[in-house]
């Protein structure tokens, strides 16, 4: 009876020593956060910052461009919101290459030029918005371009065909035609082709049309 109990008493020690190792464990497992979780709230918050940015730089582009159309805005904004997050991943990646974050940032917002381009349609909103590239880029390097987007000059109409005004023209059964302009000077055409033209003053020219001789009478 007295080995039973001592066989007990150690199985009571045991387990109470195996709880209060296994506390602290279970107490760090439940109040700390997997690197998983950890992850989402830190995508969350920046999901949130890059929002807020694209907002007001679609915002004041709006006002400054004079935008009415919300779908441009929208637009405008989801562009910088994606330049946003590029640029963060490119804070990462290049933390320590100086020159290759330069090249990086400026290719990035190059490249969100060439999409606004798309989306701003009107030349002189977009000559406004290049001008002030310098300011939603926030300082950061761009490529500096001189090509500003211009009107096309509308086509002018043909021009019309000057001379005199055709008063008669009748073309008969047996093919020829005659007719008359309103300078006084009268054409022929035979059936064949031959063209006889005689002019106000009296003078008369015939072509034939054959051989293509011309024969001029006063």
């Amino acid at each position: 009876m007295h080995k039973t109990l001592l066989f007990v008493s150690a199985a009571v020690t045991l387990l109470a020593a195996s709880c209060s190792q296994d506390k602290p464990a279970a107490v760090d497992a439940a109040t700390t956060p997997s690197a998983d979780t950890a992850v989402v709230v830190n995508n969350s918050v920046d999901t949130t910052t890059y929002r807020t940015d694209a907002d007001q730089l679609a915002n004041r582009i709006a006002e400054d461009l004079k935008l009415t159309d919300t779908v441009v805005v929208t637009r405008i904004e989801k562009t910088y919101y994606t330049r946003g997050r590029r640029l963060n991943d490119i804070e990462t990646s290049y933390s320590a290459d100086t020159t290759g974050r330069y090249a990086a940032i400026r290719q990035v917002n190059d490249d969100t030029d060439r999409e606004v381009r798309t989306i701003v349609t009107d030349p002189n909103q977009y000559n406004t918005y290049s001008s002030n590239r310098g300011t939603y880029y926030a300082g950061t390097p761009y490529t500096v371009t001189e090509t500003r987007v211009v009107e096309e000059a509308p086509r002018s109409a043909p021009a019309r065909r000057t001379g005199p005004s055709v008063v008669k023209y009748d073309k008969k059964k047996n093919g020829e035609t005659k007719i008359v302009y309103s300078n006084g000077t009268t054409v022929k055409i035979d059936k064949d082709g031959d063209r006889k033209t005689e002019y106000s003053n009296g003078t008369k020219v015939k072509r034939d049309a054959d051989d293509g001789k011309v024969k001029v009478k006063d």
